[in-house]
């Protein structure tokens, strides 16, 4: 089994203050960096804390959790940090009292505006062990993804450019052994046609090599693609066609076919459309990395002002493994925030198709949710969730639906109440796997400003 000096470097990246320290204040601050911070308890109770057909067992769980959020953006920095801990006590201790960390680090330092950048990116998560088990503490693990390195941009003539980049990272995780790290390289010749029209040849390279090369295989990816990117005013479309060629160490080559299509649209200033098509071979790193929304990242780089921001894409699947897959992924998503009534739709369609493990699946749903705020001060949503999940190397179909009622008071600048109720129910195939779940949550939390929405205590 190989050893890697670099380890001891990319296991801090499980560290909450390493991420903050790295991602945030190594960077110079300004008058123009925003700060808040936030803390809070939520007590929550559900009738089937396990998930399961028979014998359910209830659990009241206590939460105390608190973070904050930093924003910079400068002619030298932007950045955006956003972190969160949560301790929760489980008071029939059906599972043990455990520690959830989030965080999400996007940086840029910009040494020569338009020529030299140093990216900074970081997410910590939980993701799902078994992607064929209900979603419990049981069944959930943290996951840190770390990348750091510089761009460097040769401007050949006002429309032609080379763009190169470079990123050391690491990826880990708590209950699985596929702690690994990652190295990667990117070549673009890019061409601006007109003020709003940029296209591009892109070459990029991913070396993956696991600490555990025994039960794990190494495995090199390389990605060739053209992309067409035009941003007429409130708009944006991105279009990739290319070849992604994987080479593990162990095993066949293969190489598959690579598309991607992103339009997204502001509708009115208040409302929003965004429409995603892809179809990529990935792995669990990679996809983590890239939903994390690496919008300081995307600022800094681009040459080219765009009015339109987007929610970032969603995993292509949410359990943590060490397999490379492809993924077929569609997803529409609408949002409307007007001074009294939002909405928000999305509908998604989504394949898995993993090179060695058994647990390839189908899954397509979606979300809506309607708020409306009255007085200023108070808010009351409805949301429903459901999601269709069809294995394919196995019969099995499941069916989740998650549906409840939301309800948040603001008690002066800083103090936010909440309640929410809400029923869940798997219906699948394999009836041992039915179960049925009603969830209550309240809720009380701090916030020294509106940067830091705490979303913990869940």
């Amino acid at each position: 089994m190989k050893t890697h000096h670099c380890r001891r470097i990319g296991k801090q990246g499980k560290n909450l203050f390493w991420v903050v320290l790295f991602a945030a204040w190594c960077f110079p601050s300004s008058h123009a960096a925003d700060f808040a911070y936030g803390l809070g308890y939520a007590g929550t109770y559900s009738s089937n804390i396990t998930r399961v057909p028979v014998n359910e067992r209830s659990e009241w769980i206590n939460s105390a959790f608190g973070g904050f959020a930093y924003a910079e953006n400068t002619s030298s920095v932007v950045a955006r940090v956003i972190t969160e801990v949560e301790y929760r006590n489980y008071s029939k201790n059906v599972y043990g009292d455990d520690a959830l960390f989030d965080a999400k680090a996007n940086a840029v330092w910009i040494l020569s505006p338009q020529q030299f950048t140093w990216s900074v990116d970081d997410t910590y998560t939980q993701l799902l062990v078994d992607a064929t088990a209900a979603d419990t503490p049981s069944n959930r693990t943290n996951t840190n993804i770390f990348s750091t390195g510089p761009d460097f941009t040769v401007r050949f003539s006002p429309v032609n450019s080379l763009a190169l980049g470079a990123r050391a990272g690491n990826f880990y995780t708590s209950r699985r052994d596929i702690d690994n790290n990652r190295l990667s390289g990117t070549a673009n010749w890019q061409y601006q046609s007109t003020a709003i029209a940029t296209y591009s040849l892109n070459y990029e390279a991913l070396k993956v090599n696991y600490d555990n090369d025994t039960l794990n295989t190494d495995f090199t990816r390389q990605d060739i693609y053209i992309r067409a990117r035009v941003r007429p005013s409130r708009s944006e479309f991105t279009l990739d066609l290319g070849k992604t060629y994987i080479n593990p160490v162990r095993g066949t080559d293969s190489d598959n076919g690579l598309a991607r299509l992103t339009w997204l649209r502001e509708l009115t200033p208040e409302s929003a459309l965004s429409v995603l098509l892809s179809k990529e071979a990935t792995d669990v790193g990679s996809d983590v990395l890239a939903s994390s929304g690496t919008a300081a990242t995307s600022v800094a780089a681009t040459s080219v002002g765009s009015q339109v921001t987007a929610a970032p894409p969603s995993l292509a699947q949410n359990v943590v493994t060490s397999d490379v897959y492809i993924a077929k992924r569609g997803e529409i998503r609408y949002s409307h925030r007007g001074s009294q009534f939002g909405t928000a739709l999305s509908l998604f369609t989504r394949e898995i198709d993993y090179e060695l493990t058994p647990v390839d699946r189908r899954e397509k749903g979606g979300h809506v949710e309607f708020s409306y705020a009255y007085f200023g001060t108070s808010t009351v949503s409805l949301f429903g969730d459901f999601v269709k999940t069809e294995y394919l190397n196995f019969v099995r179909e499941d069916t989740d639906k998650d549906s409840g009622l939301r309800f948040a008071y603001l008690a002066g600048r800083n103090v936010t109440f909440g309640a929410e109720a809400r029923h869940i129910i798997r219906s699948s195939t394999i009836s041992i796997l039915d179960f049925v779940e009603n969830r209550a949550l309240l809720t009380v939390a701090y916030a020294s400003g509106p940067l830091y929405k705490p979303t913990l205590g869940r």
